[in-house]
């Protein structure tokens, strides 16, 4: 059987997010906010996984975090893909996030052996926080954008990575943990 699968961080709520996510939303009604209760960073998305490679994700997981140790990031800045003048996606960016990188870059390395696709991007880690359906040059969401470009949003441990099987559904999408993988110093 294909699942949809991903591997990430999932993050817990943060309230200033939250809080500008409710901005955008209320200045276009439009835009789809991210549930907050879903908030993750992707190191990396599978797509259309067999079922059966679950176990064999999981130890290229374990091999990705070997000697990564819990880590934390700050949350900081705000900006859009595919630019400022262009909107689509809306994020916050983060700061110390090396750890997750080097994640990600073993992963996208082990998994092309297992038949997954290479990134086209350098990993950029970031929290989508809304995306529009259209490309969008709403001047009220590029004023908001630009008054937060420097914010401090927190900062957050990160101590673990899942594979997660995504199911799309009218409501948005319902995440499963596959399996979770605890960082762990050497």
């Amino acid at each position: 059987m294909t699942i949809r699968a991903f591997i990430s961080v999932d993050l817990a709520r943060e309230q200033r997010i939250e809080d500008f996510a409710a901005e955008l939303k209320n200045a276009d009604p439009t835009l789809k906010v991210v549930d907050p209760g879903q908030i993750h960073v992707t190191l990396k998305f599978l797509g259309d996984t067999d079922e059966k490679l679950v176990s064999r994700l999981a130890e290229a997981m374990r091999d990705a975090a070997q000697g990564v140790g819990p880590f934390t990031i700050r949350f900081k800045g705000v900006s859009s893909f595919p630019g400022r003048s262009r909107i689509r996606v809306i994020w916050v960016g983060m700061n110390d996030a090396l750890p997750m990188a080097t994640m990600a870059g073993r992963l996208d390395e082990s998994l092309t052996e297992l038949g997954f696709s290479r990134e086209a991007r350098a990993f950029a880690p970031h929290l989508t926080v809304a995306r529009a359906k259209v490309e969008t040059s709403n001047a009220t969401l590029r004023q908001i954008i630009e008054n937060h470009a420097e914010d401090d949003f927190g900062e957050q441990r990160v101590d673990r990575i899942q594979l997660k099987k995504s199911v799309l559904t009218r409501c948005g999408p319902q995440y499963t943990t596959l399996e979770e993988i605890v960082l762990n110093s050497p």
